[in-house]
């Protein structure tokens, strides 16, 4: 009978030793990864380490740099809904203490328990995050985050731009997104019961987050401060005439951009209070328009370049001219100079016909044939570089050249584009080109950025130099007496002796809705370059200001603003007159 119970005993014991060691086989065996995966998802914590954003600098004067976007240190509130033990405890708490900062109700807090991270507020200051770990509410975290602030308010509020809470960014934050954003780390790490990182473990991995370049402007916060206040007298003393006033300001000899304005302006860190959208275009970069006669520049000197004209060569005003079936008037009227004049004279007093014989005279069957329409589309497109990227390091519009070999390029539309119409061209490739026509001859690329901040040193880029060679030497110093003269006879009383101050205005229709113009309303603009009267000089500066009228403006307004934006110029880069 004892035996039968040992034997009992005995199976019994078997039994349970072979229940365990197949339990035991299928727990380390065959759910080994299973289990291992769940007690690392209690054990082993993973963490973004987010990289910090690049800031954004300006020049102030030549070497010193002054912040222009900076980070500052903010944090996200957030709820674990399922770990919240008393959820009316915590929602009073909370609610007392973000206040307005709420950004969900609390109905869409509570509402689904599967989801274990619900933000509640964004971008909280460090005494609020301070106040949510003093009330120690178990369900509820902080993560860090930051926001951008602008120092200097609305300065170049369309050039900097803005990052939005879905990450898009406009202007610069937006067209050096990737040179800004740099790249996000990872930190994964075994925790304790507190949560907090062990530095022992083989599951550790740690990929440092790359921080983005902080990024230094050729914009000097002085000549920006001084092109923006012009904008604002002009548009303040044209009240409800002008719609938009723009400037740009380049130095011709590498292609820098000095200021980039636009007014009406923003507050780049309040950014979606505005209502009106079109406040953030930055104007010279995103927006062709057509320049009107500040584009007989270009005519010109691609006809002394070639060699067909020289300025006292003449022709013969009549007032108008035709063109296929098309009658082309001077803006003046029929009657003004007429009878043989100068090309000189002709743009002294921007003078239609005389353009358009410019480019007659390109072609050798004196007729705005395909060899001169050909001439001046290679000159527009391959030596002023217009209608292209200028690749200033800005979001911008490449605009429209019609060629000669498309159906439309024929000579009515070049007659029109000799004057500036028929053609779509942003501002900064008219500055751009007009730099190269008066400096000597040389395109350089336009540039919007100087260089990077590396440990806290302001580390200029290397200068690329020029890029192609526009007109000859000869040809530009040609166009530089031109173009003082033109000055002269349009604006010019204001200028200061011992300066040579050359300029174009241009006065442009604007297009209906069907496509044909309008003199309702006008886009004026003026083009200009600076310098000292002393033997070998060359210019130091070129400004390029456009207005759109809700009215029709006469241009004597955009002129304006160059004199005021010129004569600073000269003497905020301390410019030695001439005898």
């Amino acid at each position: 009978m004892v035996g039968k119970r040992y034997r009992f005993v005995y199976f019994l014991l078997s039994l349970v030793f072979v229940v365990f060691g197949a339990r035991l086989f299928y727990v380390q065996l065959v759910k080994h990864d299973e289990y291992v995966s769940a007690a690392n998802s209690v054990r082993v914590k993973q963490y973004e380490l987010l990289a910090k954003r690049g800031e954004i600098y300006m020049k102030s004067g030549e070497n010193e740099v002054v912040p222009a976007v900076l980070n500052e240190r903010t944090w996200t509130i957030f709820v674990d809904p399922s770990y919240v033990i008393n959820r009316d405890k915590a929602q009073a708490k909370l609610t007392e203490i973000l206040g307005d900062k709420l950004i969900v109700s609390w109905d869409d807090v509570w509402k689904d328990l599967t989801n274990m991270y619900v933000e509640v507020a964004k971008g909280v200051d460090y005494d609020t995050v301070a106040a949510v770990k003093k009330a120690n509410i178990q369900g509820v975290g902080q993560k860090e985050t930051s926001k951008r602030v602008y120092p200097r308010g609305e300065m170049a509020a369309q050039v900097l731009g803005f990052v939005n809470a879905e990450g898009v960014g406009s202007g610069l934050e937006g067209a050096q997104n990737d040179r800004l954003s740099g790249k996000n780390g990872l930190l994964k790490t075994v925790t304790d019961v507190n949560e907090i990182p062990l530095s022992l473990g083989d599951e550790n991995v740690e990929i440092p987050a790359q921080d983005g370049e902080t990024i230094v402007l050729t914009l000097d916060e002085n000549v920006q401060r001084e092109s923006e206040k012009a904008l604002k007298r002009i548009y303040d003393t044209y009240e409800g005439k002008i719609k938009n006033a723009s400037v740009v300001i380049m130095n011709p000899q590498n292609g820098q951009i000095y200021s980039m304005a636009t007014y009406p302006s923003f507050n780049p860190e309040f950014y979606y209070k505005v209502t009106d959208g079109n406040v953030f275009r930055n104007i010279p970069a995103d927006s062709p328009y057509e320049p009107a006669s500040i584009c007989k520049t270009f005519t010109y000197a691609t006809a002394i370049n070639e060699g067909v004209i020289s300025p006292e060569d003449t022709y013969v005003n009549t007032g108008h001219t035709d063109v296929d079936d098309i009658t082309i008037q001077n803006a003046l009227g029929s009657m003004a100079h007429l009878g043989t004049i100068t090309f000189q004279t002709a743009l002294d007093y921007s003078l239609n016909t005389g353009t358009v014989e410019v480019v007659r005279r390109l072609g050798s069957d004196g007729t705005i044939s395909y060899q001169a329409r050909s001439t001046i589309y290679d000159y527009l497109t391959n030596h002023y570089s217009l209608g292209k990227n200028t690749g200033s390091g800005l979001y911008e519009a490449d605009g429209v050249i019609i060629s000669p070999d498309d159906a439309e390029g024929n000579a009515v539309r070049y007659s029109n584009m000799s004057f500036g119409q028929g053609m779509n061209i942003t501002m900064i490739q008219v500055l751009a080109g007009f730099s190269s026509v008066v400096n000597g001859g040389t395109y350089y690329k336009p540039t919007i950025i100087a260089g990077t901040m590396q440990n806290g040193q302001y580390v200029p880029n290397e200068l690329k130099g020029a890029d192609h060679q526009a007109v000859s030497a000869e040809t530009s110093a040609t166009m530089r007496r031109m173009l003082q003269e033109v000055r002269s006879y349009n604006g010019g009383d204001n200028d200061p002796a011992g300066y040579i101050i050359g300029a174009k205005t241009g006065t442009g229709e604007t297009l209906n809705d069907d496509g044909t113009y309008t003199s309702d309303k006008t886009i004026v603009g003026i083009a200009g370059f600076g310098m000292s009267s002393k033997e070998g000089s060359l210019p130091e500066y070129s400004i390029l200001v456009r207005l759109d009228g809700e009215t029709f403006l006469w241009g004597y307004e955009a002129a304006d603003v160059f004199t005021q934006l010129s004569n600073y110029m000269i003497e905020y880069l301390r410019i030695a007159p001439g005898a």
